[in-house]
C-alpha cells in the first residue's frame, strides 16, 4: 500500500491581469465592491460590471453562453473616463465600426476589461448598449 500525501492551500480571490494591473483594479474585486448586471445587447451574453467602493476602478466581465460567436460594444458598458479600456483576461477579437470598438467573443468564451476613472471624478454611471 502506498501512502499519498495531499497538500491543501487556501483559495484566495485573485485579481486578473497579473501584477501590473493588480493594485489598480483590486478595489473592483474587494468584498465591498458594487457588482451589477448590465445589458450587453444580446440575451446570449451575460455581463456585469464590478466597481470599487471608491468609484474609480471598474471591471466588465462578459460571457458568451452560446455555440456561436457574439459581439458587443464594451466601451458603452463601462463608465466614461480619462483612462483607456484595458484588457484584463479572457479572449476576444476586436475591430472598429463607425468609430466604436467592437469585441467578438468565441462560443462559450469570456472577456474581462477594465477602466480607471479620473482621480477626482469617481463615477458608477454606465450607458445603454448601442444598437
Amino acid at each position: 500500500m502506498t501512502a499519498i500525501a495531499t497538500a491543501t492551500a487556501p483559495v484566495t480571490q485573485s485579481t486578473p491581469g497579473g501584477a501590473a494591473f493588480a493594485p489598480a483594479f483590486a478595489p473592483a474585486f474587494a468584498d465591498d465592491a458594487d457588482v451589477r448586471a448590465v445589458d450587453a445587447g444580446s440575451p446570449a451574453l451575460e455581463a456585469y460590471v464590478a466597481s470599487g467602493a471608491d468609484g474609480r476602478a471598474h471591471v466588465l466581465t462578459v460571457r458568451n453562453g452560446t455555440d456561436t460567436e457574439q459581439e458587443l460594444f464594451p466601451e458603452a458598458l463601462l463608465p466614461t473616463g480619462d483612462g483607456p479600456l484595458l484588457f484584463l483576461g479572457g479572449a476576444s477579437t476586436t475591430s472598429e465600426r463607425d468609430g466604436r470598438l467592437v469585441a467578438r467573443l468565441a462560443p462559450h468564451g469570456h472577456v474581462r476589461l477594465g477602466r480607471i476613472t479620473h482621480e477626482d471624478k469617481p463615477t458608477h454611471t454606465t450607458r445603454e448598449q448601442p444598437a
